[in-house]
C-alpha cells in the first residue's frame, strides 16, 4: 500500500494524491466500472451523470472538496467526473444490490486501556490493489491520517484532535442528491470536536444510507457515537465509558419504520458478525478485565461462524470484482493519536504498520 504525504491547498493536496497514485486511481475506475455494470447494469457514462446530481450539495457543504477532487483529476490525468463518480460510488451502487461488509467497534476506558476505535473493511479483491494510506496536512483544517481507495478523498481514519471515524455500509432503496457518504466521512475528519462532526452528517445531510461510528479522546474525556444514517432519519447510540459495535444492517426501529422493511436488504453474515463481535467484547470485559490492543487484534481475526465470520476469506471460484473479502483492518488508539493498519485478512502473518501524529 502506498503511503502518500499530502499538503498545501485543497487543489495541491488533490493533485499530489492523483499524481502519486495515478495507477491506483486507474485501477479504482476499472474496478467500479465493472462492479456498476455487473451488479446494477449501470454504464460508466450513466454513473457520471448520476454523480453530477450531488454537485450542488458538495459545493454547499464545502467548496474545498470540489477543489481537491479537481486537483486529483488533473494529477491522475482523468476527468473530474471520473473522480466525482468514485466519491459518489456508494450512492450509485449501494442503493442497488451490492453492499460493503465491515465490522466496527469503539471501546472506551475504563473498559479498555485506551480509547480505541477500529474495524475490518470487507470489499472486493480487485479493489485491494487500489488502497492507499494518506497523511494529509491541510491549510484550513486538521491533520488527517486516513486509509482510502485511490481517488476517494474521504474514508476511515483519525485526525490530530483524537477524533476518528469508521464506516459500515447500510443498504436501502432510499436515496437523495445530498452529500455522498464518503465526503461526509471527510467532513467528520475535518472537524475538531465529535459534536461538530455529528452535526455535519445527521438530519438528512447524506445522500444514501450508512453507519458512521465515530469516537474522540480529548484530554480525560472520551466519547463514542454510533449513527445509523439515512437520507431521512437517523438512529443514535452514545457512550463515554463503555463500548459500541456495528455491522451492515439497521438496528434503529425508528429508521427501519421510516424506510420500510421492504426497502431494506441485508446479508445473513451481518447478523452473525454483530452477534459475534458483541460476544467477543463482553467476554473480554467481564470480571473488570481491561481490554488491550492485542485483545482487539484477536477480535478482528476471529473465524467463528465461517464463512460468515468477522475475518472473511475468499470463496474459491468467485470473481475478484464481485467477491467480498476482508481487505484490511485498522485499530485507532485515539488517546495516543496513532493508527495500526494491517493489509489483507487480520489472521494472516502480515506485518502491521503504525502511524503517529
Amino acid at each position: 500500500m502506498k503511503i502518500l504525504n499530502l499538503s498545501g491547498s485543497p487543489y495541491e493536496i488533490g493533485f499530489s494524491h492523483g499524481e502519486q497514485a495515478k495507477s491506483e486511481v486507474a485501477s479504482s475506475i476499472t474496478a467500479y466500472e465493472k462492479l456498476f455494470y455487473n451488479n446494477a447494469d449501470i454504464t460508466w457514462n450513466q454513473a457520471r451523470e448520476m454523480g453530477k446530481k450531488h454537485l450542488h450539495a458538495i459545493e454547499k457543504t464545502n467548496v474545498d472538496l470540489i477543489e481537491e477532487m479537481e486537483g486529483l483529476a488533473k494529477g491522475a490525468s482523468v476527468d473530474f467526473e471520473d473522480i466525482l463518480v468514485l466519491n459518489a460510488r456508494s450512492e450509485i451502487v449501494l442503493t442497488q444490490n451490492k453492499t460493503d461488509g465491515c465490522t466496527s467497534f469503539a471501546i472506551m476506558p475504563p473498559k479498555s486501556e485506551y480509547a480505541f476505535l477500529g474495524q475490518t473493511w470487507d470489499w472486493t479483491s480487485a479493489q485491494s490493489k487500489s488502497l492507499i494510506m494518506t497523511k494529509i496536512t491541510q491549510q484550513n483544517g486538521p491533520k488527517i491520517h486516513m486509509v482510502t481507495e485511490a481517488g476517494i478523498i474521504g474514508k476511515i481514519g483519525l485526525n490530530e484532535h483524537g477524533l476518528g471515524v469508521c464506516l459500515n455500509a447500510l443498504r436501502s432503496n432510499l436515496k437523495s442528491d445530498e452529500l455522498p457518504i464518503h465526503l461526509g466521512l471527510r467532513e467528520v475528519l475535518n472537524s475538531t470536536d465529535i459534536e461538530e462532526a455529528r452535526n455535519k452528517v445527521v438530519d438528512g445531510k447524506l445522500g444514501s444510507s450508512a453507519n458512521f461510528l465515530m469516537a474522540q479522546a480529548k484530554g480525560d474525556v472520551h466519547k463514542a457515537i454510533n449513527l445509523e444514517l439515512s437520507p431521512n432519519k437517523f438512529g443514535e447510540k452514545v457512550t463515554e465509558d463503555s463500548y459500541l459495535y456495528h455491522t451492515n444492517h439497521f438496528c434503529s426501529k425508528a429508521v427501519i419504520d421510516d424506510i420500510g422493511s421492504d426497502n431494506l436488504s441485508t446479508e445473513e453474515n451481518s447478523y452473525s458478525r454483530i452477534d459475534r463481535m458483541g460476544e467477543l467484547i463482553k467476554n473480554s470485559t467481564k470480571d473488570n478485565i481491561t481490554v488491550k490492543e492485542q485483545d482487539i487484534e484477536g477480535w478482528l481475526a476471529d473465524h467463528e461462524n465461517q464463512p460468515n465470520s468477522i475475518c472473511i476469506h475468499k470463496v474459491p471460484g468467485t470473481s475478484d470484482f464481485t467477491d467480498t473479502i476482508t481487505v484490511f483492518s485498522v485499530i485507532m488508539n485515539l488517546t495516543n493519536k496513532s493508527m495500526y493498519l494491517k493489509e489483507g485478512q487480520p489472521c494472516q502473518p502480515i506485518d502491521k504498520q503504525r502511524f503517529n501524529f
